[in-house]
């Protein structure tokens, strides 16, 4: 076994410049030891094959690639247990590889975070370059049962007429309405200290050895493909009296897309893909909780 204090694990899936500048902020600018796990999550443009051929021979960055399209949290456990196994690190962290990381003492802060607060999961600032906003620590309310319920039955709604999205789209776009609204997400609202078991935003996460010791093969849930796994760890975190904490002394960018293509098609498809994503996510924590509720 190879040892290394830090690892970084990035999720890929198509986009290689995205993930390119990832992996070279985090190998440029952080000082320490430290490893990166690239998770293709088999992209069908060949992007994985660029990526092992561009970092072959390299010691401190790994390319691994899935058989098939795994979804957000399987894919990134994949990531996630190999560091574990492979590295036995002292923290491991979980990142979009729409991100980029500046800060030089990144290493030393995680540390002096876990003295501090013995977190089992914490997450750093994190600044939509683009929206131009401070997304953490989230505000969202997590969903309870009676949440989860209403919620089901909305997208179940959507799901059953999803052929009358097209349509949504299409006059979104005789109206000239196809392009989002501008963010209304104030620039100057940063919280300025550590704060406790917040809800954390999804797309950077830092996981101590405490949690890796009772988690050695999953950070997150894996049953969902994608969409509430931030909510699902808050409820697994707060269940299980791992304590989550927020960091302002950790910081990273994320240079989230915004979408600014209102064409037509790709609109209307990507918004039948979330709903589909979005039931069979809202499913699967409901049935967690049953579980629990039932253990």
């Amino acid at each position: 076994m190879r040892s290394s204090e830090i690892c970084f694990v990035i999720l890929h899936y198509m986009a290689l410049e995205e993930t390119v500048q990832c992996v070279e902020s985090i190998r440029n600018n952080i000082e320490g030891d430290k490893q990166i796990i690239v998770v293709d999550n088999c992209s069908p443009n060949g992007s994985g094959a660029d990526l092992a051929e561009r970092y072959r021979g390299a010691g401190d960055v790994t390319v691994l690639r899935t058989k098939k399209n795994l979804g957000f949290a399987r894919g990134n456990n994949a990531g996630y247990a190999y560091a574990a196994r492979e590295f036995s690190p002292s923290f491991v962290v979980v990142m979009n590889n729409d991100m980029e990381i500046r800060q030089a003492d990144f290493l030393t802060a995680i540390r002096t975070s876990y003295a501090e607060t013995g977190f089992a999961i914490m997450g750093p600032d994190i600044y939509a370059t683009k929206a131009k906003y401070h997304q953490n620590p989230q505000t969202r309310k997590v969903p309870g049962r009676d949440d989860l319920e209403r919620l089901i039955r909305s997208f179940e709604f959507k799901y059953r007429f999803r052929f009358l999205i097209p349509v949504k789209w299409r006059v979104k776009e005789l109206l000239g309405k196809g392009t989002p609204a501008a963010s209304d997400h104030r620039e100057d609202i940063f919280v300025d200290h550590v704060v406790e078991d917040p809800l954390l935003h999804g797309s950077c996460y830092v996981f101590s050895r405490d949690f890796m010791d009772r988690h050695p093969k999953e950070c997150f849930y894996p049953r969902t493909f994608m969409y509430m796994e931030a909510e699902i760890l808050y409820y697994q975190a707060m269940r299980d009296g791992e304590k989550m904490v927020y960091d302002p002394r950790l910081h990273v960018d994320h240079h989230e897309d915004v979408a600014t293509d209102a064409e037509f098609g790709k609109q209307a498809d990507k918004s039948v893909f979330t709903v589909k994503c979005m039931l069979q996510s809202l499913r699967a924590f409901l049935a967690l909780m049953d579980r629990d509720d039932n253990s």
